[in-house]
């Protein structure tokens, strides 16, 4: 270090000492950050000449403060941002901008217990320059060194500033700052700088108005105030602190001699004078005329965008100008046919934007996949909107995951947001090419028009195949048996990846909740987030919760032996005998519970059990009894005889002499938990026909239900594994669960477990079925056979 060098440090200090005192006697506001930054500055005039000296033959650099160093708001512990610009770069430049920080860093850091930071600007990077970046430099003061470098790069700032989408970003930016700390001045606990009314409410207007060619407003009385407050909160803090709560409040207050509440009220009423100000300020986006770029001005609160203007850049500005409260135009000059990924940007604007630039024709030129489902009717009776209305709406389901949705964790974590909006502007569109599936002629458009955008294959990718999978997780929650580990298997295996599953998740709940009022339902929300959940586990820790039979019976051995009420070796009995997949698909503390109910039973009884489900609307009946042909049929004429609605059941039958039944369904009357008032009576009929022998189809006729009706498919797959699933589609209605069930009962298959569910005007169904001879089962010939049941 230089004897010049260390004597401008020791000035420094003293300098800074001598103001701190002063603070403490008489509190000052933007004077006092001034003279700390003249202090700063001179430190930084002295390390440039020694650098001067040190490296002789180096080319021009400007050293230049930024953000609230530039505006000379150097509060005792605000940070010192600088940005050096060079006219050209060389290597020596290179080692002389080192050296300097390495010496600034030692002298602001340590010696002065201030944050530095620097960038390194070359006018070459203006364009990729965000919002903050540029807010930054708006401020940008020169300091040392030569000011033609900054000259220069200024002059290159404003030929190609982007001013919409500046605008549109500042404005998110103060909505953002102000949900972290207050939205509204009237607070007792105010960030001084950051919430409504604080500091950075100037600091906005003046770069908003700045961006529309105006100057700079001059500091006010009321920023005045504040800053003297924020340079009294970080002396008597001891460090950069913006929040002023009440025992600090109450600090300052003896200071300034004054009641800590009528200091409040000082507070909340420059607050609220600044915010209003800035408030009425935004006026001047829809009142002023201004450029908003090369392209397009404002005027008369209008965008109008230039004839020949590309046509990416032009719907991007159209979307920023939307946003910021401008009209669009509903009509549009002649556009140059130029689209590039920055396309993008207006893409994913959001629901309302799409609408408007809808509306200005400009889809038509680049976009015309979107159009072209305006009007077209979907095939599925489901859907109560168009296939354009119903994306718009699925956009907006989108934008409104917030904190009170579960899906909201899901939403937050995405890496890339932007795959999954395009995945739901995409994910219909196939449904105008009828020729194929429109999962398929969906994935199809999406490569031909992202290609078209110039976008990265490994976005094309990720977008194509949410489109082609759109229904899948759709498809598993209402027709697989999730609580199965094969079937959480078979679905990881098919997502691989954890952030295509978040991107799936999100995209089938925007989907399904836009479909129509009242689609949606506590019970599709608990089966999704319950399958995102186990997925997840799956592909982050390559294994399953209980992947073997061996793992299950451990697990709940484990769990047992924590409960002093369980006699483990009568437990240890009991999962012998119970089958494989009742151990792999069965929580343990139920499986703990049906030990006690087996052991409970006997040859001439039967327990039936209640347990609500209040947060999914659902009652779920555990039924135990000795085995005996056509049990489960039996007991779904009962429940349907009582018009229960079945949203999934699960049968299990021990292995012991005599074979024991533990049946349990997960059922709703009316939309709601069973009433207490009906469950003596369900219990009673159920114990009249599985007991006292009343005919089955005696009790339904009793009920006003026909038992001999087949039911009539709309679909059926059968998919080939173990155990054999059976897909169907059928009319809507609460006897479908009976009529399959019986069904299948009378081609001498064993039904495991079943997923029912309503979807609008129809109903679906998942049962897993095997042969209890161990027999294989040929699905062609059960599909004949479902089809024909009198052969």
């Amino acid at each position: 270090m230089t004897t010049a060098i260390q004597e401008a440090i020791d000035n420094a200090i003293e300098q800074k000492s001598e103001l701190f005192k002063s603070l403490h006697e008489h509190p000052e506001g933007w004077i006092w950050c001034q003279k700390l930054t003249a202090v700063y500055d001179e430190l930084w005039r002295v390390l440039w000449r020694e650098t001067r000296n040190e490296y002789t033959n180096i080319p021009a650099l400007a050293i230049v403060a930024t953000g609230g160093y530039g505006r000379q708001e150097m509060s005792p512990h605000s940070d010192v941002d600088i940005a050096f610009i060079p006219s050209t770069e060389t290597a020596e430049l290179n080692q002389a901008i080192r050296w300097l920080f390495r010496i600034a860093h030692d002298l602001f850091g340590k010696q002065l217990g201030v944050r530095l930071s620097y960038v390194y600007r070359p006018i070459s990077d203006l364009p990729g320059l965000d919002s903050i970046d540029l807010s930054n430099l708006l401020d940008a003061r020169h300091v040392a060194g030569s000011s033609a470098p900054f000259q220069k790069f200024e002059t290159a700032m404003w030929e190609s500033f982007p001013t919409s989408e500046f605008l549109h970003a500042k404005l998110q930016e103060r909505k953002a700052e102000w949900a972290r700390t207050h939205e509204t001045p009237l607070v007792t606990q105010p960030n001084l700088k950051f919430g409504a009314g604080g500091i950075r409410d100037f600091h906005s207007a003046n770069w908003i108005g700045m961006a529309i060619g105006e100057r700079p407003n001059p500091i006010t009385t009321e920023v005045d105030f504040l800053l003297k407050i924020r340079n009294l909160l970080h002396f008597t803090a001891g460090k950069l602190h913006d929040e002023l709560n009440f025992a600090r409040r109450e600090e300052l207050s003896h200071k300034l001699k004054v009641s800590p509440l009528e200091l409040g009220s000082q507070i909340c009423e420059t607050l609220s004078h600044n915010h209003e100000v800035f408030l009425r300020g935004l006026n001047r986006l829809t009142e002023s005329r201004y450029t908003l770029g090369k392209h397009a001005v404002a005027a008369r609160g209008e965008i109008r965008i230039n004839p020949g203007a590309p046509a990416g850049i032009a719907t991007v500005m159209l979307a920023d100008a939307k946003r910021i409260g401008l009209h669009l135009p509903t009509e549009l000059p002649q556009l140059e046919s130029t689209i590039g990924p920055e396309i993008t940007l207006a893409l994913t604007s959001g629901e309302e934007t799409l609408r408007s630039l809808e509306r200005t024709g400009i889809f038509d030129q680049f976009f015309p996949e979107f159009v072209a489902c305006k009007n077209l009717m979907p095939n599925d009776a489901s859907h109560q909107f168009t296939v354009f209305e119903h994306t718009l709406r699925a956009l907006k389901e989108f934008e409104e995951i917030e904190h009170d949705n579960p899906l909201f964790p899901i939403k937050c974590s995405l890496i890339d947001p932007t795959i999954s909006i395009l995945s739901i502007l995409f994910h219909d569109l196939g449904k105008a090419d009828s020729s194929a599936p429109h999962s398929q002629t969906g994935a199809t458009i999406v490569r031909q028009v992202l290609n078209r955008f110039s976008l990265e294959e490994n976005v094309i990718k990720s977008v194509e195949w949410l489109v082609q999978e759109h229904l899948t997780m759709s498809q598993f929650i209402r027709l697989r048996d999730i609580d199965h580990p094969e079937t959480i298997a078979e679905f990881a295996e098919l997502v691989k990846d954890g952030e295509r599953l978040k991107s799936l998740t999100i995209l089938t709940y925007c989907d399904i909740k836009s479909v129509g009022l009242e689609i949606w339902t506590p019970v599709q929300e608990t089966y999704l987030t319950t399958l995102f959940e186990r997925t997840a586990h799956v592909l982050e820790n390559q294994t399953l919760i209980q992947s073997t039979e061996k793992d299950a019976f451990n697990r709940v051995l484990t769990t047992a032996k924590s409960n002093r009420n369980v006699q483990v070796n009568d437990l240890e009995e009991f999962l012998k005998v119970m089958p494989a997949h009742y151990l792999l698909s069965t929580p343990e503390e139920s499986i703990i519970h049906h030990n006690e109910l087996y052991s409970a039973i006997d040859s001439d009884s039967i327990i039936v059990e209640f347990r609500d489900f209040r947060d999914v609307s659902l009652t779920e009946i555990t039924i135990v009894l000795n085995d005996r042909a056509g049990v489960l049929p039996d007991i779904l004429g009962v429940l349907y005889g009582h018009n229960l609605s079945i949203q999934n059941l699960r049968c299990a039958t021990s292995e012991s002499e005599p074979a024991i039944v533990i049946d349990t369904f997960l059922v709703s009357k009316s939309g709601s938990p069973i009433p207490h008032q009906f469950r003596t009576q369900i219990e009673a009929d159920l114990k009249l026909v599985l007991l006292q022998g009343i005919p089955r189809d005696d009790f339904m006729r009793q009920r006003g239900k026909e038992p001999d009706r087949h039911q009539q498919f709309f679909t059926l797959e059968i998919i080939d594994r173990d155990p054999v699933i059976l897909e169907i589609r059928a009319p809507r209605g609460r006897g479908l669960a009976y009529r399959l069930a019986r069904t299948i009962s009378e081609q001498g298959l064993s039904i495991l477990s079943a997923r029912l569910g309503q979807w609008a005007g129809s109903a679906s169904a998942g049962f897993y079925v095997v042969d209890p001879t161990g027999q294989k089962i040929n699905p062609e010939t059960l599909k004949e056979k479902f089809f024909n049941p009198a052969q």
